[in-house]
């Protein structure tokens, strides 16, 4: 039997975190980028001590790398490995790992932080270069800490098991095309919906199950959800493509930060470094602006389309800001750990944050084959209003 022993930071190098330390004040007393500080703890740390936005109350010790380390990392820095014209290949062959999402948002002063854990699993690769990758949610749904809790959250989570295991197919950007077991999500559809019966009643509910399975038998339905979901959208966000010469590119991210903004237009310049970071990884940054043709009167209004211009419109910009900050295996280019925070700066400001780590290494898989999973080709999908799970269910 494998023995695991137990943690203990003394195994470990640390700072001791003061009264009145915050992630960015250690962070420029280290002379360290924050992200990377976050990024380095979080991938060595016990999951109740995860760094989000900042440091928990409880938490005493920060996890960082020595000196001695540093140079010698820093001595034998190597460099990224590109395939022809400075592409970043993605090569998840073997990729067997257990992911902690959190998801912070804020609406003006209320925040609410969900968190989840995630298997991201590869499972065979297609002569067109197109990998199968299989998703599935490996614990409950935790919201501000605690297990659903209400009727609508308790239906939420319990319907969404429907999905799961969820095999997507990602082309050689690593980006999510196509849905691959459409028919194994129906397949499940009876026994997920008996087992929601069995804790739920009433007329209203029995509606509600019919809309919902009534829309499970749109493709295109479910593709344009799942694709908006928030872990998908992050973990597979285009980043193994063609980079310039000088490393970096120009481009439209769209970005669904709420249910009631939709997908939202950051014009971003995304850059990759040349070589592995002190941390052996691979970085990659996007930051960019709000350039969603919606006035700031749209967003207002949770409009998710700009209204007709007029000579008499003189609406206010909106203003707002993307960052993310990518940090990948150099083995397979795919996500060990991101930092991604987007805001629209409203009346009651509105923000997204999101930090996924890699917690948990699994045994490797190493297939091949020569098929295609799709039937036919994969064509340019553009975004579309953001739909939640909810919206899936009454169709609104």
């Amino acid at each position: 039997m494998l023995y695991i022993p137990d943690f203990s930071y003394e195994d470990h190098f640390v700072y001791k975190i003061k009264e009145g330390d915050t992630l960015k004040k250690v962070a420029e007393e280290l002379e360290v980028d924050s992200y990377s500080l976050r990024a380095f703890h979080n991938m060595r740390c016990p999951l109740d001590d995860l760094i989000e936005a900042d440091f928990k109350p409880h938490l005493k010790f920060l996890i960082i790398e020595s000196e001695e380390s540093k140079i010698a990392r820093a001595t034998h820095r190597e460099n990224v490995h590109f395939a022809n014209n400075f592409k970043l290949p993605f090569t998840p062959q073997g990729l067997n790992n257990n992911y902690l999402a959190m998801y912070t948002m804020e609406n003006g002063e209320e925040q609410h932080t969900v968190k989840e854990e995630i298997n991201v699993k590869f499972i065979n690769k297609d002569k067109n270069d197109f990998s199968l990758i299989e998703i599935n949610r490996i614990s409950q749904v935790y919201v501000d800490g605690k297990e659903a809790d209400t009727m609508a959250d308790e239906l939420a989570e319990k319907t969404a098991k429907v999905f799961y295991p969820l095999q997507v197919v990602i082309d050689p950007k690593g980006e999510l095309v196509a849905i691959y077991n459409y028919e194994d999500i129906r397949n499940r559809w009876q026994k997920v919906k008996r087992n929601v019966l069995k804790d739920f009643q009433g007329e209203v509910l029995h509606e509600v199950l019919l809309k919902f399975e009534d829309r499970l038998q749109n493709d295109e339905i479910i593709f344009d959800s799942l694709s908006k979901d928030w872990f998908l959208k992050v973990f597979f966000n285009s980043l193994n493509i063609e980079y310039t010469q000088n490393l970096t590119i120009q481009q439209v991210i769209e970005f669904p930060i709420s249910q009631k903004t939709g997908n939202v237009s950051f014009t971003a310049e995304q850059t990759i470094l040349p070589t592995l970071d002190a941390y052996n990884l691979i970085n990659i940054t996007q930051t960019g602006m709000l350039s969603d043709l919606r006035s700031k009167n749209d967003f207002e209004n949770n409009l998710l389309f700009p209204q007709d211009d007029s000579e008499e419109n003189n609406a206010e910009k909106a203003e707002g800001s993307y960052t993310a900050y990518y940090f990948l295996d150099p083995n397979t280019n795919v996500l060990e750990s991101v930092y991604l925070d987007c805001e629209i700066k409203l009346d009651i400001p509105q923000k997204l944050t999101i930090v996924i780590s890699n917690i948990k290494e699994n045994a490797k898989l190493n297939l091949s084959s020569n098929f295609s999973f799709l039937d036919k080709e994969i064509t340019e999908k553009k975004s579309s209003i953001f739909k939640l799970f909810l919206e899936v269910i009454t169709g609104r």
